[in-house]
């Protein structure tokens, strides 16, 4: 088996939802709307093949080349994802999200911070082999390379939230770097995300220690793994955008609770008001 940092973090979420995922690759019950990829997926790309190609030609790009460029990745994102644009959460059209992406990636690719993705780079996949026959696996964004310090790496993690923090975790560079460490017999000089809409990269603090307490964990986690007991864990975050909410009763039965804890609201001086009728 192959553990992933998604597979990895869906465990720690739902050992269920990792069983069906990643072990049984069993169909989503639901349909996935892949909306909220499509920003990310477009910038990533285009910085992915800047990286490894088009920076070999030319580290100048003037914002036309780049419009054409990253409109030939983006019609082949839309044929390749599902998008269901009719949910009321989707707020911004096709042409809408192209015009962020293309806004920004100009932006980076018109300031210093273009040199994090210089002498870098992108997708680079590391496999660490256990003694127990399984590995863990990952895909780093970037690897940035110190064009004079050799060894001064800095793994970056590309993000497209609108909100600097939002649903990322320390974790996430911790599994990276422990990867790193291993192939690499050292620890990058520097790790964090760099956020696209922002402009901006965010450092996460890493050192031999925190990086050992993470293994360990990582370590137990994976011991539980192989126990095969893979029990729902339902809770609010970790169900909101299962896949599999329909087809497991534990979620729908949670779900179902905190609809109806929603329906009562205090009063102020007034004690409470039951809603669900």
């Amino acid at each position: 088996m192959n553990i992933s940092y998604n597979a990895w973090k869906t465990y720690k979420e739902c050992p269920k939802k990792f069983h069906l995922e990643y072990m049984k690759k069993a169909p989503p019950t639901v349909p996935v709307n892949e909306y909220f990829k499509l920003y990310g997926l477009l910038v990533e790309k285009f910085f992915e093949m800047f990286c490894n190609i088009w920076r070999f030609n030319t580290a100048f790009m003037p914002s036309d080349m780049i419009r054409d460029k990253m409109n030939i990745l983006y019609k082949g994102i839309l044929d390749t994802t599902t998008v269901i644009w009719s949910e009321p959460y989707c707020k911004l059209s096709s042409v809408d999200i192209f015009e962020e992406a293309v806004k920004d990636v100009c932006i980076i690719m018109d300031s210093q911070n273009q040199n994090y993705f210089l002498n870098t780079r992108s997708e680079v996949t590391i496999e660490l082999k256990l003694k127990n026959g399984n590995a863990i696996t990952g895909r780093l964004d970037f690897i940035h390379k110190d064009p004079i310090f050799h060894d001064n790496d800095t793994i970056i993690d590309g993000k497209g939230s609108g909100k600097i923090g939002k649903n990322i975790s320390d974790d996430q560079i911790f599994f990276y770097s422990l990867l790193y460490l291993f192939k690499y017999g050292r620890l990058p000089i520097e790790a964090g995300f760099f956020y696209y809409r922002f402009n901006t990269f965010i450092p996460v603090p890493i050192d031999e220690k925190k990086i050992n307490e993470f293994r360990a964990r990582l370590s137990l986690d994976i011991k539980n793994i192989m126990t095969n007991n893979y029990l729902p864990t339902p809770c609010a975050k970790s169900c909101k955008f299962c896949n599999y909410i329909e087809g497991c009763s534990a979620g729908t039965e949670a779900k179902i609770k905190r609809m109806k804890g929603s329906r009562i609201k205090h009063i102020e001086g007034d004690g409470l008001i039951e809603f669900s009728f």
